[in-house]
């Protein structure tokens, strides 16, 4: 009896090594800045407007946002699926992407914005609607595209504002840019 004792919990503790295992190492409270934070040649408001561009166009609602205070928060569409449990019967379970923004002014040229990505997972039943789960987004190449697309954003709303170039200058005849004809 005691060898089938053993045995359960041996098997037991390599099966939760295995599954910890398998899961990559969660980044220190440094790594993660330095993955979510990134410095933008723009004033705060032209940050703030950028972020906010990105994020509606890649498909996010904006729940909150305040610029004097430099936050955004969103949450993107996403569909659910239908479960089944014994204990509770029909429900749904849906994922969706949740987005937090701070934009801060460093110099007048130059903001720091980070942003979060998470996973939030909402589970409800003919009971009602369960409690959130999240679970932390740590992939480089997601924070990477978001901060390309700000920076794209900014240089095109840089374009943008910039004064428009005169053919003639305003002193000048506009005869002389028109060749004469005999």
């Amino acid at each position: 009896m005691k060898k089938v004792i053993v045995c359960a919990v041996f098997a037991g503790a390599i099966v939760a090594s295995g599954a910890n295992a398998k899961k990559a190492p969660e980044p220190t409270a440094l790594e993660l800045q330095a993955l979510q934070t990134r410095d933008v040649e723009a004033s705060k408001d032209q940050a703030f407007g950028a972020v906010m561009s990105v994020l509606q166009d890649s498909g996010y609602r904006i729940q909150a946002a305040d610029k004097d205070t430099g936050l955004i928060t969103g949450i993107a569409s996403t569909k659910g699926k239908m479960t089944y449990s014994l204990w509770t019967g029909f429900g749904k379970s849906k994922k969706s992407p949740i987005v937090s923004a701070f934009i801060e002014q460093r110099t007048p040229t130059l903001s720091r914005v980070r942003l979060s990505f998470v996973m939030g997972k909402v589970k409800s039943t003919i009971y009602g609607s369960g409690a959130q789960d999240e679970e932390p987004i740590f992939d480089p190449v997601v924070y990477q595209k978001a901060f390309e697309q700000i920076d794209q954003t900014l240089f095109i709303r840089r374009g943008m504002d910039a004064p428009a170039a005169t053919a003639a200058s305003p002193g000048a005849p506009i005869a002389a840019a028109v060749p004469a004809t005999k």
